[in-house]
């Protein structure tokens, strides 16, 4: 039976990320400080016998036997959450720059033979051309705007997995996600926009949209995140990977299929948009399709309709 770690187990992509490694064999070694996790989405994988969990901070020493004949390492604990981003930056770089550098050189330490950091598209800046490539630049547009925390976080992170990995013979795969949803996300204003939209069409009386509404992302269902990461594990070394969906949406047409699915109708006011809010987010995702043999299955109507039903029950 193979071993593999999570930081960042109790959260949203971590949780499910562990209970498919659970459902495939694996055993899991999880890590979180419950900062943004919470230990209601990883309770019914807790009793598991190939589960064991620790409340841990990543910048504090990690254990040597919490290693032990460990395979591979998937890094997703980091301060997150758009509004975190504005509020408090240098928490942002600290946690994230400082976790990931801890958690990595343990990992090499220790024996750890491949190492899967999550990035993000926030290291893409604003770009120039769609989709966006793994080959285009890496475009920090301001160091004064605080929301840039983030993204030089994980650019600073791709950066130390790359070349301690080179230095000391550990592979890599550096994951750079675009926007994922699915059930167990923060609702709250530091979530990410589905959520927090379906909270709003839920339980507000007034539904509004940060920006022009006319603003595109693309969602990716989390099943299907967890299928391509789990194939380009098994496939690939030494990688840098788009991971999402290449279907593009305006955040008002969003929010307009989750009020049709809700029942509820469509009415909105628009707020003033964030500093810094990019216009534009899709990805290719042609080098991850060409490296697993998978693309997205699950459209965007049937993983809201997933998700919603969840938020319904919890």
């Amino acid at each position: 039976m193979s071993k593999i770690m999570v930081t960042g187990a109790a959260g949203f992509l971590g949780s499910f990320l562990i209970e498919r490694l659970i459902n495939d064999d694996y055993y899991v070694v999880g890590i979180d400080n419950l900062f943004r996790g919470r230990k209601d989405n990883i309770k019914h994988i807790m009793n598991k016998r190939r589960f064991e969990f620790h409340l841990h901070d990543i910048k504090k020493p990690l254990p040597r036997n919490w290693f032990l004949d460990t395979e591979a390492v998937f890094h997703y604990a980091a301060i997150n959450g758009t509004l975190h981003f504005y509020e408090r930056p240098l928490e942002v770089l600290e946690t994230n720059v400082e976790g990931t550098i801890n958690v990595l050189k343990a990992s090499a330490n220790y024996g750890v033979k491949k190492f899967i950091f999550a990035s993000s598209s926030e290291v893409y800046g604003e770009p120039k051309e769609f989709p966006i490539k793994e080959e285009d630049p890496i475009i920090l547009p301001s160091l004064d705007n605080p929301r840039y925390s983030y993204a030089a976080s994980k650019v600073m992170g791709e950066f130390y997995v790359k070349w301690l990995s080179r230095k000391t013979g550990m592979s890599y795969i550096i994951l750079r996600i675009f926007n994922t949803y699915g059930p167990r996300m923060d609702s709250s204003s530091y979530g990410q926009v589905i959520p927090e939209f379906i909270r709003k069409a839920l339980l507000e009386q007034k539904f509004t949209i940060i920006g022009p509404g006319n603003q595109t992302r693309s969602f990716c269902y989390v099943d299907d995140h967890v299928e391509v990461i789990l194939r380009l594990y098994k496939r690939a070394n030494d990688e840098v990977v788009n991971v999402g969906n290449d279907e593009e949406i305006k955040i008002v047409d969003l929010a307009r299929i989750i009020h049709e699915i809700i029942g509820r109708r469509f009415t909105y006011k628009l707020l003033p948009p964030r500093e810094g809010d990019p216009t534009r987010r899709i990805p290719s995702i042609k080098k991850a399709i060409s490296l697993t043999d998978y693309r997205p299955k699950i459209s965007l109507r049937d993983g809201l309709k997933r998700t919603i039903e969840w938020y319904k029950k919890h």
